[in-house]
């Protein structure tokens, strides 16, 4: 039993600005690999997501639950996603995670799931990163500078020494005010769309998009490259080269998921040019060291990506309890 009584309190709401305070992204990336432990070790029961799309393709809503026994709790994420966002200063994905004690139904609290998508996606890269990528590894190309960009940058800055820094949007006001933040964060260097053929002198490339042609051929690539692919998420969307995964050690998130959502995967695997038996394993299974990675400095690894809603439930998990001990402190020292 957890030690809180959580059936009398009121709904606690966690806004953007909490998670962000409260969880920042090495945290996160702790946090996220505890949750990819539980996923690749079957522990917790993670139904099928819902995703459905309105009926003119504009945006999608995701419906996402998880049920975690040893937690005697379980979330459930309610999303949308813009899938042409034409206006950057509103966030592509919006939404909100539910926390509910499993054992009376109670809502424990409501957070920003936008914070939270942000911040659980961009972890899992960092992970994927720090074991996959060449300790060497010191530029870093990103595909899509919104929420979800934003946050594989930070991972990856958090996990390895970048000294330089691409960036590729369609959208030249929203990479402009990235490459303001990165100037005003960070010591790397930072350009904006500079062509592709600066692929070949980059170690880790990050996609986050919404595209449904590759964003890259496989013939771009220099040799050790490490990419994390976390926009394709339906059979139409697809950012990756079907080429590359002839070659690449292919890694995933969540295998059935990936396999059966992703047009990165679904396209090479229709088409014969992989089997699903050329992929390597799981996150979690590289975690705990059950599958092997890189295996010398020239291969080409690819993290896909399309987000577990135990991802969503630990950050959720982790945001209330970190309310609740505020909670008590503030008590205490109210009443000493």
């Amino acid at each position: 039993m957890h030690p809180f009584n959580d059936i009398n309190d009121s709904i606690k709401i966690l806004d953007s600005s909490f998670i962000k305070n409260k969880i920042p992204m090495i945290k996160a990336i702790g946090l996220m690999e505890t949750a990819f432990r539980i996923l690749s070790e079957k522990s917790a029961y993670i139904p099928p997501r819902v995703v459905m799309t309105t009926p003119d393709d504009s945006m999608s809503i995701f419906f996402k639950p998880a049920f975690l026994k040893r937690y005697n709790r379980m979330s459930v994420k309610i999303l949308t996603q813009i899938i042409a966002n034409e206006n950057p200063e509103i966030p592509t994905i919006k939404g909100m995670v539910m926390l509910l004690d499993m054992l009376n139904g109670v809502v424990l609290s409501i957070a920003d799931g936008t914070s939270i998508t942000a911040l659980r996606t961009g972890a899992a890269s960092g992970i994927a990163t720090s074991l996959l990528a060449n300790p060497d590894a010191g530029s870093v190309a990103l595909f899509g500078c919104g929420a979800q960009g934003r946050t594989q940058l930070e991972a990856v800055m958090a996990v390895r020494q970048v000294e330089k820094i691409y960036l590729f949007d369609l959208s030249d006001g929203q990479a402009a005010s990235l490459a303001n933040d990165i100037r005003l964060r960070y010591s790397a260097g930072c350009e904006i769309n500079p062509g592709l053929g600066i692929l070949k002198n980059t170690d880790i490339i990050c996609t986050a998009t919404p595209s449904r042609k590759p964003l890259f051929g496989v013939q771009h690539l220099k040799p050790g490259t490490h990419i994390n692919a976390v926009g394709s998420y339906r059979p139409d969307m697809q950012e990756l080269d079907p080429e590359l995964f002839k070659t690449a050690l292919t890694f995933l998130d969540d295998a059935p998921a990936c396999i059966a959502d992703s047009g990165d995967l679904l396209n090479p695997l229709h088409s014969g040019i992989i089997l699903e038996s050329d992929i390597k394993g799981e996150l979690g299974q590289l975690i705990s060291g059950a599958v092997s990675g890189r295996q010398n400095h020239d291969d080409i690894t690819v993290f896909k990506s399309v987000g577990n809603a135990i991802q969503d439930f630990i950050i959720a998990n982790e945001a209330y309890d970190i309310s609740r001990s505020l909670e008590t402190i503030q008590s205490i020292n109210l009443n000493s």
